[in-house]
């Protein structure tokens, strides 16, 4: 990976984990069930906490200003991201989005050099325990989602 692949990625990554915060923070009022709010609350927390992470291992460099833009991979992310705020089924989407968001993440993490890469990969690993440890069974990948949208910009 070269340093704009590796300023992408954190951007893209940084810019996910805080809407994933925002949307799944959100959700947790529509939710009935006690167990399922807890779980939306915690797994928003943790996104939330890699922000810091990604912005903090974001290559600095003023020949990267375009790569460290802070943006959605996809132009459609955004406005996917934000039809989703009053979902029917805060739990089954935000299973659905972890998943993708992991199998991503594993693509990110599979493309970083060890020997220039290695914040990255570690920031990347760490989100992957935390998508992991919310797994509990619920992460289901949707389909459709996949097919959607990208939520990480590829590593070319």
């Amino acid at each position: 990976m070269n340093a704009a692949d590796n300023a992408r990625a954190c951007a893209s990554l940084q810019w996910v984990t805080g809407r994933l915060f925002e949307l799944m923070g959100g959700w947790v009022a529509l939710v009935e069930d006690p167990e399922e709010a807890v779980w939306l609350a915690t797994l928003s927390r943790h996104l939330g906490g890699h922000v810091t992470s990604f912005a903090a291992v974001m290559p600095d460099s003023v020949l990267l200003a375009e790569d460290r833009e802070v943006t959605p991979a996809d132009p459609t992310l955004a406005a996917t991201l934000d039809a989703l705020v009053d979902t029917a089924d805060p739990a089954g989407v935000g299973a659905a989005l972890a998943a993708q968001l992991a199998t991503e993440c594993g693509e990110i993490r599979d493309k970083c050099a060890s020997h220039a890469d290695g914040s990255l990969r570690r920031a990347v690993e760490f989100l992957m325990i935390d998508l992991a440890s919310a797994e509990k069974n619920r992460l289901r990948p949707i389909a459709k989602i996949a097919e959607t949208f990208r939520m990480v910009t590829p590593v070319v």
